[in-house]
């Protein structure tokens, strides 16, 4: 189905939530007993998401207008094991997270037809070296004889913030074989990432890819995005191909340092904006 499209997630589910640990998860409609900044509402395209908690574990965003479009996030203690995402209250993908030694150490994304079949798998396995680096494999079963394996590594800064991923596989496309050479960098501003108080993101984390759907919204960035660059070169018998992604974040900050509008501009290999018109969001913060 694969209806979530990056930062266009937002816009298109109404979404509800629960915690393992808690049997009545409430809808927190007064998040300024919170001590942290924490946003409430993200309006995209005119439709606005209210954003609900439990004391900061993130419970749910629902949309105003379409109830029937929701994200839910299970807790086990305080890390995230589960992200549900449903289209007209069918699931549609659904993301599990392992942990070891308080560490992201897997998260495998399904995602479902619309009869509850499985379409496709992606595992994304994680090995800490150090602080400023992350060992992944990805692993990505798309369909009959369609799948790749790639092995990259993340590199961060001394904010935590991921500034490059580089990486190399193959995979099988429809039957014949194809190598992959991935590049991306990203650089990010010194204000804060709208999400980054909530409790249990900062274990998530960033894949650096559009196809990850999740983790460009709720992760472990610590910074909003600036720009961000990627370059996937594919190589078969018949011959080589690109696929080179490029936006620009536009971003208005509040006085506490949160994006109150953030718009992200695609551009061309030039670096000039694209024909297509750019994602804009709006937030709203507990403390403004």
């Amino acid at each position: 189905m694969n209806k979530i499209l990056l930062f266009g997630a937002i816009s298109v589910f109404s979404l509800s939530c629960s915690s393992s640990n808690d049997d009545n998860p409430f809808d927190n409609s007064d998040p300024t007993i919170q001590n942290v900044v924490l946003p409430v509402k993200v309006t995209n395209e005119g439709v606005t998401m209210k954003v609900n908690y439990n004391g900061t574990k993130i419970i749910s965003l629902i949309s105003t207008t379409s109830p029937g479009f929701r994200i839910e996030f299970s807790y086990t203690d305080d890390y995230i094991t589960n992200i549900k995402h449903y289209y007209n209250n069918i699931l549609d993908t659904s993301i599990d997270y392992t942990y070891s030694s308080g560490r992201l150490a897997t998260a495998v994304n399904k995602e479902y037809s619309d009869s509850g079949v499985i379409q496709a798998t992606v595992t994304y396995t994680y090995t800490h070296v150090s602080t400023t680096q992350i060992n992944v494999k990805k692993q990505a079963i798309l369909g009959p004889n369609t799948n790749y394996t790639m092995n990259n590594v993340y590199t961060y800064n001394s904010n935590g913030n991921m500034v490059s991923s580089t990486g190399t596989g193959t995979g099988v496309t429809s039957g014949n074989s194809v190598n992959y050479t991935q590049n991306g960098t990203y650089i990010h501003t010194e204000k804060n990432y709208a999400f980054k108080n909530v409790k249990g993101l900062d274990k998530i984390i960033f894949n650096g890819d559009t196809d990850d759907n999740v983790s460009i919204l709720f992760s472990n960035i610590k910074n909003s995005l600036g720009t961000f660059k990627s370059s996937i070169v594919s190589t078969t018998a018949g011959g080589t191909g690109n696929v080179f992604l490029n936006y620009k974040y536009t971003t208005t900050f509040n006085p506490t340092g949160y994006p109150s509008i953030e718009s992200r501009q695609e551009l061309d290999s030039s670096g000039n904006p694209t024909a297509t018109p750019p994602d804009q969001f709006i937030y709203e913060y507990n403390y403004q």
